[in-house]
């Protein structure tokens, strides 16, 4: 293996476990509570509230939030991809976009369209584009060294 791949591999992989960390961490999107519970600010992994019977993170699994985040995680092995030259940079940001979009494409039908007796017990998610941002930032720095556009 000659040093340039196998300085895209080691930073392939580099990006890929950062990237995946941050879907963890970062948050996704500000939850607003149709019904009678608190707003939050939610991450895959924790959501923070603030409200008069309790207030601070707590923790989640990640796969409680996979509805409104599986793109995210698909945004991540796009941006490592792009570091190898397998896919555009155009590619990468739209994918990204779909995933910051994601969370309120999900919510908004199911408090809109599902008829509930009383209060709307399904959230309305309002994205928060951090990761979004992270993403474009680093298809700017990387676009002339690794990848093909």
């Amino acid at each position: 293996m000659s040093k340039a791949a196998s300085e895209r591999s080691l930073v392939f992989f580099i990006i890929a476990a950062i990237m995946i960390i941050l879907v963890l961490v970062l948050p996704f999107a500000y939850r607003i509570d149709i019904g009678p519970g608190p707003d939050s600010i939610r991450a895959m992994t924790w959501d923070y509230i603030e409200s008069t019977w309790y207030s601070g993170f707590r923790f989640w699994n990640p796969l409680d939030t996979l509805p409104y985040t599986i793109l995210r995680l698909v945004f991540a092995v796009y941006l490592a991809r792009f570091c190898l030259g397998s896919t555009t940079a155009k590619t990468t940001v739209l994918i990204g976009i779909l995933a910051e979009l994601q969370p309120i494409i999900v919510s908004a039908p199911l408090v809109y369209f599902i008829d509930w007796s009383g209060d709307p017990l399904v959230p309305l998610y309002i994205p928060v584009p951090i990761m979004l941002l992270l993403g474009i930032i680093l298809v700017l720095i990387l676009k002339g060294r690794y990848a093909k556009d």
